[in-house]
C-alpha cells in the first residue's frame, strides 16, 4: 500500500511540473466550449491491464454525462511464473485455477477543474461512474506426469502432482463461468492535446468491484472484491459540439 501511495505522490508531482513548464505558447484556435466526445485508452493498473471505450454528451461547458464499457485482464498480485526444471520454456503460475476477465459497463459524469488556456498547456478533469460488472473465469489446466503419460489436469494441492507445464490456453472454454457484480469508478483526467478538436489524455484512478459470489484466481485466496489503481493513456475527438459565436452543436470535427 506504501508503494502504491509513493507512485500516486510522484505522477501528480511530474504532470504539475510538466503543467507549470508547459505554458505559453498562445493558442489562436477557436475554442470549442460545448463538446460532444467519444474516446478509447489503454491502461495497466495494479492488478492486470486493458482497454476501454467512453462517450461524453455535453450537460453544460464544465460538465459531461459519460458511459463506457471496460475490458481488462485481471491477474492476482501473488502470481510469480515458475517453470519445470526440464521444460524451462512452458512458465506456470503455480497453484493458479482460474483466468479472470473482468467487463464492465457504467453510466457518470464529468467536470472540468481548470480549463487549458495556451496550446501547450493542460486541462484537468475528474471523473466518476458506476455500473453492472461481470467477471469471467475460466479453469486452467496442467500438462501433469501420470505414471509414463503426461494428462491434462486443473490444479489441485491435496494430490501429489509433477506439473510439466500449463495446457492449451483453449483448454476450459467450455466450463466458463460468470460471477455477476456492481463497481465504482473515479479519477482525474489531464488533457494535453494541442488541437481542440482532438482528445489525448493521461488519467488516474481507482476501481472497486464487489460480486455475488466468492471466486478463486489462486487456489487458496477466495473473494468477493476486487480493487484497482490504474493509469491510462485516453485518444479520442470530438463528435460535435460549439463554439462561443456561432454555436453549431450538429458539426463533425
Amino acid at each position: 500500500m506504501k508503494l502504491k501511495r509513493v507512485f500516486l505522490l510522484l505522477l501528480f508531482s511530474s504532470l504539475y511540473t510538466f503543467h507549470l513548464f508547459s505554458q505559453g505558447e498562445i493558442d489562436d484556435e477557436k475554442k470549442i466550449f460545448f463538446r460532444n466526445e467519444k474516446s478509447w485508452a489503454l491502461f495497466v493498473n495494479t492488478n492486470g491491464f486493458g482497454g476501454n471505450y467512453r462517450n461524453g454528451t455535453r450537460i453544460n461547458s464544465f460538465r459531461k454525462f459519460i458511459w463506457e464499457i471496460d475490458m481488462n485482464y485481471v491477474k492476482h498480485t501473488k502470481e510469480i511464473k515458475i517453470s519445470n526444471s526440464t521444460t524451462q520454456l512452458n512458465q506456470f503460475v503455480y497453484g493458479k485455477v482460474n483466468f479472470a476477465w473482468d467487463i464492465r459497463g457504467g453510466v457518470g459524469f464529468q467536470r472540468e477543474l481548470y480549463r487549458k488556456i495556451d496550446k501547450t498547456g493542460v486541462a484537468i478533469r475528474y471523473f466518476y461512474d458506476a455500473g453492472p460488472d461481470l467477471l469471467l473465469l475460466k479453469p486452467i489446466y496442467y500438462e501433469v506426469v501420470v505414471g509414463d503419460n503426461i494428462e491434462d489436469q486443473k490444479f489441485d494441492y491435496n494430490l501429489s502432482q509433477y506439473i510439466v507445464g500449463r495446457s492449451s490456453f483453449f483448454k476450459g472454454f467450455d466450463e466458463i463461468s460468470v460471477a455477476p457484480g456492481v463497481y465504482l469508478k473515479g479519477g482525474l483526467s489531464f488533457e494535453y492535446s494541442k488541437h481542440d478538436n482532438r482528445l489525448q489524455a493521461l488519467e488516474i484512478g481507482a476501481v472497486a468491484s464487489v460480486y455475488l459470489n466468492e471466486f478463486q484466481i489462486i487456489w487458496d485466496q477466495k473473494t468477493r472484491y476486487l480493487f484497482s489503481l490504474y493509469i491510462s493513456f485516453r485518444w479520442g475527438k470530438i463528435i460535435s459540439g460549439g463554439r462561443m459565436e456561432g454555436v453549431d452543436l450538429n458539426q463533425e470535427y
